[in-house]
């Protein structure tokens, strides 16, 4: 059995997969924890660590991101790429009751090559930018590469 681990372990080295960030019960990282290779920008909220409202660190100050449309899959994928959770699978918009402090970034600068905080700019509003990505959590990796394991 040991040789199953030393194997698990060296194809998590080799894949260069980074272990997931600690999550509290709602899902929710906790503050300054980032899982972008982008430094200042994460999913909070979602199932998983791809999944959720897209939120950046600017000018030291963590907000939700606008949902400006149209935002494409094009434009999504961008962050979702950022965030080493490979490509987008849906965007869309959650809606809360009250209006507050936002980064709004036009799809259209993220998509001409530019760093997501390049792109923002600070207003309000009570409609925020929701991403799916088509990444998966670390424990899910593992835990698919346990199974195909012990099916050998």
């Amino acid at each position: 059995m040991d040789h199953m681990l030393l194997l698990m372990m060296l194809l998590l080295c080799s894949s260069g997969l980074q272990a997931e960030g600690e999550h509290n019960s709602t899902g929710l990282q906790a503050e300054g924890e980032h899982n972008s290779t982008e430094p200042g920008v994460r999913l909070v909220g979602g199932e998983s660590r791809c999944a959720g409202d897209l939120e950046l660190e600017h000018e030291g100050e963590w907000r939700p991101v606008y949902y400006d449309s149209p935002w494409t899959l094009k434009a999504a994928g961008v962050a979702c790429r950022d965030l080493d959770c490979g490509s987008a699978v849906s965007v869309g918009e959650r809606e809360e009751s009250s209006e507050r402090s936002v980064w709004r970034i036009r799809p259209d600068c993220v998509q001409s090559g530019s760093a997501l905080r390049e792109c923002a700019a600070s207003t309000s509003s009570s409609s925020f930018l929701n991403l799916t990505c088509s990444g998966k959590p670390i424990r899910d990796i593992v835990y698919d590469i346990m199974s195909s394991v012990s099916l050998l």
